[in-house]
């Protein structure tokens, strides 16, 4: 395809859809991780297309801790009788995926579908667990977390004045905080059925930000789990949020079953603006960006091309437009090259392709 927009395309020789993706810095080159359908990763440099595999040690996914089931009967890797654990299924752990730097180096953090720990203990057991990979080996780091009764659908990591966060919330509302080098639990939050969840620092505070079920979100202090100012009403479900600044002003982004991205200060809960409009379908993904200082977000929403919006003007920028003859992107991240900022799409066929988001 020749289009101005497009910097680079990637085909993959293997021809696998990609199911995710999560930008991260390898040997100081812009990277993404990807996964297949299979839970199968690799990373891909953005500057040389090189594609690595990149195994983990699945052998090493089961809790290190006692696990209740649903009827209070209790799962204990150290009982006397040595419970045994079944095998890890990739496709589970991998549900969710992002990527974080942990003590210098790349890690992977991945939050495990509903079916996570039924696989590695037995059809009692449901949820999704958090778990930390080293980039290079594979091998488990810290901890795995569990806690949610049902699967992962929200994961990021935040540092805080504890270290780096692991924040994950579930499909039952439950959000989870806990250490990313060791697994520990720090806060344990009651949020929003569905699970939908953003966080990010603020003035030197890790927040976090849930909704899903209703038309109302909540923000939260990650490290305390206590309420800050109390749920908002939003005027719609919300399938999807961000938090990110506009002007030196904290201020988190709504989407949903209006189809309309909505701005909302952070401190007052009041809405910034009018909502804006252009999206056909439920806004099911928000990431915010930034171009020569700039707030932007990339919005996306079922079948429709990604749109580009300049927050501080608030308007539509531009839109990341589909191939000739391609459906939708499979999956999509926001990253930098070279300081800019760039969308990052993967495709049915296993194809990478990065786009210009200064040219719209």
């Amino acid at each position: 395809m020749n289009d101005q927009r497009v910097l680079r395309t990637f085909p993959d020789p293997d021809g696998e859809a990609v199911h995710a993706l999560a930008p991260l810095v390898l040997d100081g080159a812009p990277a993404v991780i990807g996964k297949h359908g299979d839970g199968a990763l690799w990373t891909c440099d953005l500057t040389t297309g090189e594609r690595v595999a990149r195994p983990i040690d699945l052998d090493d996914a089961a809790p290190e801790h006692p696990v209740p089931d649903a009827e209070g009967n209790v799962w204990d890797h150290d009982a006397d009788d040595e419970e045994e654990t079944g095998e890890a299924d990739a496709y589970e752990v991998v549900s969710q995926l992002t990527a974080a730097v942990l003590d210098g180096r790349p890690v992977i953090v991945t939050g495990g579908g509903r079916f996570d720990l039924t696989s590695l203990l037995g059809e009692d057991y449901l949820g999704g667990a958090v778990r930390c990979w080293d980039v290079a080996t594979g091998e488990k780091i810290g901890g795995t977390v569990t806690g949610h009764g049902l699967g992962v659908t929200a994961l990021t990591v935040l540092p805080s004045e504890r270290g780096p966060l692991a924040l994950s919330s579930s499909e039952e509302g439950v959000l989870l905080v806990s250490a990313l080098a060791s697994g520990e639990r720090v806060a344990e939050i009651r949020g929003s059925y569905n699970g939908v969840m953003s966080a990010a620092v603020v003035e030197g505070r890790p927040l976090a930000v849930t909704g899903g079920h209703d038309p109302h979100v909540e923000v939260w202090d990650a490290l305390t789990g206590q309420s800050v100012g109390g749920p908002l009403r939003t005027g719609g479900h919300v399938f999807s949020l961000a938090v990110t600044e506009i002007s030196g002003r904290a201020v988190f982004l709504t989407g949903g079953d209006d189809n309309l991205l909505r701005i909302w200060d952070l401190a007052s809960g009041r809405q910034v603006g009018e909502p804006l409009f252009g999206h056909a379908d439920a806004i099911r993904a928000i990431t915010p960006t930034r171009l020569g200082g700039r707030p932007l977000a990339v919005t996306e929403a079922g079948e429709e091309p990604s749109r580009i919006w300049d927050l501080t003007r608030a308007e539509q920028l531009g839109r990341v437009p589909a191939v000739p003859g391609e459906g939708a992107p499979t999956a999509m991240t926001v990253t930098e090259i070279d300081g800019e900022p760039v969308v990052v799409t993967g495709h049915d066929d296993g194809t990478l392709r990065i786009w210009n988001v200064a040219a719209g």
